[in-house]
């Protein structure tokens, strides 16, 4: 009795484990091997948002932050501010920041918004909605993008003397001097930065221990925006003028949306990894319009 147990367990064990690797290959082969991606449109704000640069979503907070230059891109004039959105467009609050002269990049980390205005790095208290203070970066005269590392170090691009620099511990200082072209947008990974440049239109990628350089893709146009899918080896990088590419593992790129014609820009994207909803302030249309990536 006791060896007919032991042997229906057997069979049984091995019923369920043939159904399960069965499922498992089942599930695996409804996964494409090359996912198919595309872009539809989902809401627009109204033409409130004035020369808008950059958007970043607080997952945290579920809300979108707006710079918005409001004049000319390099001109120390205090008219430009920060946008607060809902995730569905409705605007929260228009002028939440001011103070500021041509606002573009924004990086968020415990509680603060940092955000690159010309030749400062801006810091903002999030909960309180107040400006706590300003660095100066000395000899720039664009800074650009900026992102977060792990560590809570900031890296900035300036895009007028090709140069990236490094906020840590309350200090600024140059990282690379050399060898870039109008760097913009900036996305950090745990091995490796992304940089896109908008003089020479490429994408590239950048150790951070050494600062070694490589090209990865080129002819993305005016480079500035750079998000991953989610999806291991897939990425979205905008060309300012108005157009949004996919680069796939092998770093082919696939045009997902060009707005070139409608004279409307694709800058600083955000996105939404939970919803796959990406956010694109277009510049001189005044707008922020909101696309679901579709994935097949």
């Amino acid at each position: 009795m006791k060896n007919l147990s032991i042997l229906l367990f057997l069979v049984l064990f091995c019923v369920a484990g043939c159904k399960n690797a069965s499922q498992e290959q089942e599930h695996q082969a409804t996964i494409p091997e090359k996912p198919i991606f595309s872009l539809t449109e989902i809401w627009a704000t109204d033409t409130l948002m004035t020369t808008c640069e950059s958007v970043i979503f607080d997952k945290e907070r579920n809300v979108i932050y707006v710079s918005n230059i409001n004049s000319g891109p390099a001109d120390k004039d205090g008219n430009g501010f920060i946008s607060k959105l809902s995730p569905d467009g409705e605007i929260l609050s228009l002028k939440w920041i001011t103070e500021i002269s041509a606002p573009k990049g924004l990086g968020i980390d415990k509680g603060l918004l940092y955000v690159t205005d010309i030749d400062e790095l801006v810091i903002i208290d999030i909960e309180e909605g107040e400006i706590i203070q300003k660095f100066p970066v000395e000899g720039s005269s664009f800074l650009n993008d900026l992102d977060i590392d792990s560590e809570g170090v900031i890296y900035i691009t300036d895009s007028n003397t090709g140069k990236i620099h490094k906020y840590k511990n309350g200090e600024i200082s140059d990282w690379i001097t050399e060898g870039l072209k109008r760097p913009n947008g900036l996305f950090i990974e745990k091995d490796r930065i992304l940089l896109t440049t908008s003089e020479g239109q490429v994408l590239r990628s950048i150790d951070p221990s050494t600062a070694e350089m490589k090209v990865l893709t080129s002819e993305i146009g005016r480079g500035d925006g750079v998000r991953f899918t989610g999806i291991e080896g897939y990425y979205l990088i905008s060309d300012w003028s108005g157009e949004i590419f996919l680069i796939d593992p092998d770093y082919n790129k696939i045009s997902l949306l060009n707005t070139k014609e409608q004279n409307k820009n694709t800058a600083d994207f955000a996105f939404n990894m939970k919803e796959k909803v990406i956010y694109v302030p277009t510049f001189f249309d005044n707008r922020v319009v909101a696309y679901k990536l579709e994935i097949k």
